[in-house]
């Protein structure tokens, strides 16, 4: 899936596709890159085998890996740096395999030193299947 560039610099939307191809962690569960736009980006990933936990639904670090990397990566969209404070996430809706999930993160505050994120996820009928905010510290 080739990502679609929504207006920001066009440098900076290669190095992030780069960035996002070459994290082990991000190919490792199948998170990949949608769409990219200043303070804004959308995610996906399948629910595969391999993400269930004994009830056979996705484990939680699963979801909220996908959706912490979204809101890092929107903040990257705005030429930043970030590494998260806190988190916190509302599991809405249980993901099973072979569902297809999109994140959407979003930058609802980009400070100096901090930034704030939300980020809504859903399952491929459009179901919302979770929520979350976070806080990040700019290390650069």
């Amino acid at each position: 899936m080739e990502a679609k560039n929504l207006g920001i610099n066009e440098e900076l939307f290669k190095e992030i596709i780069e960035l996002n191809q070459k994290a082990q962690f991000h190919n490792l569960i199948g998170m990949e890159i949608v769409e990219l736009g200043s303070g804004k980006v959308t995610m996906e990933m399948t629910i595969s085998d391999k993400h269930l936990n004994i009830f056979e639904i996705a484990h939680g670090g699963v979801l909220f890996s996908l959706m912490d990397t979204a809101m890092g990566i929107a903040a990257k969209t705005m030429g930043k740096n970030m590494v998260t404070l806190e988190m916190n996430i509302n599991y809405i809706k249980p993901l099973k395999a072979k569902d297809r999930i999109k994140a959407i993160g979003k930058i609802i505050h980009m400070g100096k030193t901090t930034a704030v994120a939300v980020c809504d996820a859903y399952n491929q009928d459009g179901k919302l299947v979770g929520s979350s905010r976070e806080t990040f510290y700019c290390i650069d």
